[in-house]
Parts: structure tokens; sequence; C-alpha cells
């Protein structure tokens, strides 16, 4: 690849405002930034917001707020809707030169056409005879691009893909406009890119289809084109287009879910692209930017790991201190507790350090913020009987109430002690129930660590509850 100079690059993401920002935009706006500041160029948000009956105000404003909360600052911001002007004067230019020319096809006589073509297995295209004859009895359908008949072949040199070529067949008299005051999306896209100096066009390979049409009017307004990346596609576990039924593709549930911008910005950028130590999982948004070059985006499609994404979470989430952990998590607690102890929040860093894989699932800890429910049968040991787990419960009342100063060593010496005294050394008949008791479930954090946490006078009174339950 050419060496490039330092604020040579300009990228953009051009999401469209038809639905809510989804992972496969921010793994496409991450690139792009990540180029851009690579090599100290500039990133552009243009919102593509030509299809008034799709766009919504919502799905512009949760894009943004997704960008915003990954970190990826814009340096420059544009809608489509605001550039009418811009798309009229290069249509009025290309229909002077004889370049474009309205087309009077109606949609019914486009769509036999198009039926016929697919029923023979062929590319969607549309020759267009009204270039050179157009009737005198038809209105105006479309504004066409006139496409030389003589070009056998369109081509480029893809960052990621290499040689790709197409058949001029398959462009054919590409649609430019409805009208003048309504341009289409292909058309659009190039009068943007070229005004906006785009030098660098990276995006899902879901659009190379389109790329011979831009650069067929690329060339018809007499510019370069900028260079286009190809990006792989992001898949599901069957290696199918990921889809709902693989994971969450709204990008808004990850940021409700508790995942953190780093964590996020690390698996993103590992989903077709390698850093330069291939077998690193866990990288900073300042090291993918150090490393982060074209020529390391993979051709073939990326996995979505959920599995992965919560283990480089929690890994993200070890790497913090007490007082940072406590202020992600505080919010988390509130939103789904009504009652928050911060002193109680405060004790579990370690445990959460541990076993948090996202922020949210402190709602599996909730018998740290409120006493639990259960059945008095759940406290049974599966070795034992009710009349076990009362003794258990009782013995382990006495050690609390005669504690003192208790810690983790000496809590345990002393349950252990009545299990080898008391039940022949069956550790189950004591932890069992002392488990159940203090949070409600078959399996939860150690029972000496919950003790710990909420503390000697809470610890009683679920005991004492225990006892009732069984009574």
């Amino acid at each position: 690849m050419t060496t490039l100079e330092k604020g040579s690059v300009r990228v953009r993401i051009a999401p469209s405002p038809t639905g809510y920002f989804h992972i496969g935009t921010a793994r496409t706006a991450l690139f792009n930034w990540l180029f851009a500041r690579h090599h100290g160029g500039q990133f552009i948000v243009r919102v593509e917001d030509t299809d008034k009956e799709r766009s919504q105000p919502e799905f512009e404003k949760d894009i943004l707020a997704g960008l915003e909360w990954l970190g990826l600052k814009y340096d420059e911001f544009y809608r489509q809707s605001e550039r009418g002007e811009h798309y009229r004067k290069y249509l009025k230019k290309l229909l002077a030169d004889g370049k474009a020319f309205w087309c009077y096809h109606s949609k019914e006589e486009l769509g036999i056409e198009k039926a016929e073509q697919t029923k023979r297995h062929e590319a969607l295209h549309h020759f267009c005879d009204h270039k050179d004859n157009p009737p005198t009895d038809k209105e105006k359908q479309l504004i066409r691009l006139a496409v030389d008949r003589n070009i056998e072949k369109i081509g480029w040199h893809d960052l990621v893909r290499g040689d790709i070529e197409f058949s001029a067949d398959t462009v054919s008299d590409v649609s430019l406009a409805k009208d003048l005051d309504t341009p289409l999306y292909n058309f659009a896209v190039v009068i943007d890119d070229y005004e906006m100096q785009i030098s660098h066009v990276i995006r899902g390979e879901d659009h190379i289809a389109n790329t011979p049409k831009q650069i067929a009017i690329f060339r018809a307004l007499g510019v370069e084109p900028p260079q286009f990346a190809h990006l792989p596609l992001i898949l599901g576990a069957d290696r199918s287009k990921l889809s709902k039924r693989h994971a969450a593709v709204a990008f808004n549930q990850y940021i409700e879910a508790g995942y953190t911008p780093e964590t996020i910005i690390n698996f993103l950028v590992l989903l077709g692209w390698t850093p330069n130590d291939d077998k690193q999982e866990l990288i900073s948004t300042q090291e993918a930017i150090e490393q982060f070059t074209l020529e390391k985006i993979h051709k073939s499609g990326a996995v979505f790991n959920p599995e992965k994404l919560n283990w480089i979470s929690n890994q993200h989430l070890r790497q913090l201190g007490d007082e940072q952990l406590s202020s992600l998590v505080l919010p988390f607690v509130q939103r789904n507790f009504n009652q928050v102890d911060n002193v109680i929040v405060s004790r579990l860093m370690p445990l959460l350090r541990e076993r948090l894989e996202y922020l949210d699932q402190i709602k599996e800890f909730g018998y740290f913020f409120q006493a639990p429910e259960y059945g008095p049968e759940l406290l049974v040991w599966k070795k034992s009987d009710a009349v076990g787990a009362k003794q258990a419960i009782t013995k382990v009342l006495g050690i609390l109430s005669g504690a003192g100063e208790w810690g983790d060593q000496k809590l345990r010496s002393r349950l252990d002690e009545v299990a080898t005294t008391d039940f022949a050394g069956d550790r189950g008949a004591v932890y069992w129930p002392i488990r159940v008791a203090l949070s409600g479930e078959k399996f939860s954090a150690d029972p000496v660590q919950i003790m710990l946490i909420i503390g000697q006078s809470e610890t009683a009174n679920r005991l004492q509850t225990a006892l009732a339950k069984l009574n």
C-alpha cells in the first residue's frame, strides 16, 4: 500500500437513520475511526437520510448516542437531507453534458423486465432505449447515467479483497435520481464522497455490488474515485450473517447490559482484524490506534462469539480498582434493587471483580441487597433432613453469637469443626443450609463470603428466618 501522508486520510461512516444503531455499523464506524486516527486524518459522520419515509429522528439520535458512548468523536458532520442543492447542481450538469438522461419507463414496465431477468437467472440490469430516443407521450420517471456501452469491465483494487471486476452489463444505465430534487443512494453517495474529499471508503462487503455503479458515476463526473476497502461480514456461530437469533444486534442492548466502551472496542476490533501479535486478545483503544492498518483486515467473515465478549469484559473489569469498579456498578445496583447499601457495594468489589462479565449481571447477586425468598425444602441437604438442617443452622447461630471479631479463616475453621463434630465430616450438611438461608439459591457465592459481606447482624437475621421456615 502507498505510504499515506499525515492528515491525508479522510474517511466517513454513513449510516441511514432507518433503524437503531447496530453491531455491524458500530464495527464499521470503529474501523474508519481507527484508520483516521492512526494516520492523523479526519473521521466524518454523514447521516444518509434521503429516504424520507423511513428515516426517523429517533434513529439518528440513537446512532449518534452510540458513537458518542464508544468515544468515536467525529471531525465533521453532515445530513444528506440538507444537501439538496449540491445534488441538484450535479444532476443538471450531467444532463447538460449528455452524461445523464431521463428514463420514461414506468415501475410496471421495469418490474416486468426485472421478473424476466430473474427467471433467466441474469444479473439485474437496464439499458434504456430512451437515452437516444425519448418518447413524447410518456411522463419522466427517473434520471439515469448514460453508461458507455463500449466499456466491458469496471474494476478496482480493493484494499482488503484485492482486484475486483464487474462486467459493465451488470452496471447498465444506473438510476441517479427520481427527479432533480430526489437523488437516489448511489448518486448522493458519490457526490458526498467527492465534495467531502473522502480518501478511503471503508464499509461492509455487502456494498461491493454498489461499487462499480459508483465508480461509473465518478468517471462521468471526471474525477478519481476514493480507494475502497470492503470489510468481511459479521457472522453468527453457524457462519450465516449475524442476526437476532445469534445475538443482540441492537447496539443499545450492550450499553444497557453494562459492557464498558473499552470492552466493546476491544471485542469489535478483533472481529475481522488482527493486531501485530496475532495471539493478543486484550487490546486498549490506544494500542488499536497505533497498530491499525487495512492490511491486517481479514477477507473471511468474523464470527460473533458472545462467550468471548464476556471473557474480554471480565478481563477489563478485573483491571479496575475498587473505586472505579464501584462507580460503574452502583447505577446498576440502583436500577435493580430498591435499597442500596454502599457499604455492601464496597465489600462486594473483590467478588464482583472475579465474577462479573457485564455490569447488569449484578442482578444475579440480589441476595447481597435483599433477603432471599425460597421454600423450606431447599434448606435440606441431599444427605440429611429437616432436623439436620435445623441443627446446622442452630449451631452456626451459636458460633455467630460468640464470634467477637470474625474473619474468613476463623469462620471456616468453626464451620468445618461443626461438620466434623456433629455431622461426621459432611461439610455439605453445614454449608448447604447456610448457603440457602443466606442466598436462597442452590448455586451462589461462597457462604462465608456472603456472611462477611452482608455482616454479622444480617447473617443472624437470615439464619433465624430459615429456622422459622423449618419449624
